[in-house]
């Protein structure tokens, strides 16, 4: 007969869960920081170290890589910004059409519902009238956004140049035969944050050229930069594909046609669908080798503590919670549990079929 197993370690293991999920949720400001600052570091190390193989000092090495990575976030910053200009042109046109749905929407309102015009008219006004507010929030939300990542620059500036510190600190910490497996789960670890962030860039790739693909059938105005902006907001896990597709839906629905509209509808549901059940239980989930099940169950709870940073963060800290667990006696069990037990990943196999072409062909 099989014993029952002991329940004081699994109680204290819960404990520390929930006193953990406490201090994450009241210390959100400052771990959110300091967490995107700690995955920036592990991406942009291999540069740095790269850089310092040709003999550039550590000090300019981790600053040019900071820079590099200004440089592509203002990149695509510029992009956007331009063909958002020109987007912006057809300001009043769109403006004149909005108010026209408005009217069409008030008049069917009134004469389904029995609602009164100036009834409708009065929460119109009152709408109007919070805009100034709403504009001024989001003002200062701008201001703040810039402020944090000013402040998330400059730690990953400091933990790239002090990298060696923090992991010579964690190595000290183990006892002296365990050191070269710390050293070996320090590196597992530093990875994650590449793979992470490799797999978002795959799953923002594949559902832009579903988006492309889609909006370009159906002849769908400025359809390029609707779908890079749609493919954007993936960033944001498993519902970042619908607020994406929400973007060119509304402006399809303001300046397109009624044909379009529906079109854009079905585009945006088959493309939810691929992302939901494929892309990120299988590429962004697979990256970081956890199962599809606690993929999702780790962005709900990632919501829940630190909101929209939580569902975007919460993923590649419960990889790296998975290295630990594999490599601390006792804590296995819970690593197979929200590992994935396949043999290879997804995304590992897709970017072995994709470099196994390109090899082909220069062979040719």
């Amino acid at each position: 007969m099989l014993k029952a197993p002991k329940l004081d370690r699994t109680n204290k293991i819960l404990l520390f869960a929930i006193l953990i999920s406490i201090i994450l949720y009241f210390g959100k400001e400052f771990f959110v920081l300091i967490t995107f600052s700690g995955l920036l570091a592990m991406l942009m190390t291999p540069v740095s170290n790269k850089l310092e193989n040709k003999g550039i000092s550590r000090v300019f090495s981790s600053l040019i890589s900071v820079l590099i990575l200004v440089a592509v976030i203002s990149a695509i910053v510029v992009l956007l910004s331009a063909q958002i200009n020109n987007i912006g042109k057809e300001l009043p046109q769109i403006q004149s059409r909005s108010e026209e749905l408005l009217a069409d929407i008030q008049l069917w309102i009134s004469n389904n519902l029995g609602v009164s015009s100036e009834q409708l008219k009065d929460h119109a006004s009152g709408a109007l009238n919070n805009a100034g507010s709403i504009l001024t929030g989001f003002v200062k939300g701008t201001f703040s956004f810039i402020g944090r990542f000013i402040l998330v620059l400059v730690f990953t500036f400091l933990f790239v140049l002090q990298r060696d510190k923090y992991e010579n600190f964690v190595v000290m910490l183990s006892p002296e035969d365990k050191r070269d497996e710390t050293n070996e789960m320090i590196n597992k670890i530093s990875k994650i944050a590449q793979q992470y962030l490799t797999g978002r860039i795959v799953a923002a790739f594949i559902i832009g050229i579903f988006y492309i693909i889609g909006f370009s059938i159906i002849g769908l105005k400025d359809g390029l930069i609707l779908s890079a902006i749609a493919a954007l907001v993936t960033i944001i896990p498993y519902v970042g594909a619908l607020l994406g597709g929400l973007i060119p839906f509304f402006m399809t629905f303001i300046n397109g046609t009624l044909e379009q509209s529906l079109w854009v509808v079905i585009i945006i549901s088959l493309v939810n669908v691929i992302d939901h059940y494929f892309i990120e239980p299988y590429i962004v989930g697979g990256s970081v080798s956890i199962s599809p099940f606690f993929t999702i169950l780790i962005l709900i709870l990632g919501g829940v503590i630190w909101g929209l940073a939580g569902i975007i963060l919460f993923l590649p800290l419960l990889g790296i919670l998975k290295i630990i667990f594999e490599n601390v006696e006792g804590l296995q069990p819970y690593a197979y549990l929200i590992g994935d037990q396949r043999k290879t990943s997804a995304h590992a196999e897709i970017w072995s079929k994709i470099k196994a072409l390109f090899s082909k062909r220069r062979k040719e």
